[in-house]
């Protein structure tokens, strides 16, 4: 009976730890994501002031051929565009997960 114990508890430890380290790699990989996250987040500061500045500039020059309204419309419907996309495309990753773990078709 000791024996059978012994050998129990040893393939507990065994599972226990090889589940411990199975957590914790995906636990370091859910971190090495929300860093290159930040890193992107930061790019992104960077780049709308860069932008801005150029805007600045752009209506202290005035001199645009085409007018500053029309070309600001212009680039926001480019962005609503960019983001409707953006969204769609999400949109579809998540049917195509669902679709792998279900196994199942749903067709939209």
């Amino acid at each position: 009976m000791d024996a059978i114990l012994h050998e129990a508890w040893v393939l507990f430890v065994g599972i226990g730890s090889w589940f411990v380290n199975r957590l914790s790699s995906k636990l370091d990989d859910l971190d090495k994501n929300k860093a290159d996250a930040d890193q992107i987040q930061e790019a992104i500061k960077i780049h709308a002031k860069r932008l801005h500045e150029m805007d600045r500039r752009v209506d202290q020059l005035g001199s645009t051929s085409i007018n500053r309204d029309e070309f600001k419309s212009d680039i926001t419907l480019a962005h609503n565009r960019i983001n409707d996309l953006e969204q769609r495309k999400a949109e579809r990753i998540h049917r195509v997960d669902i679709k792998m773990k279900d196994g199942e078709n749903h067709d939209r």
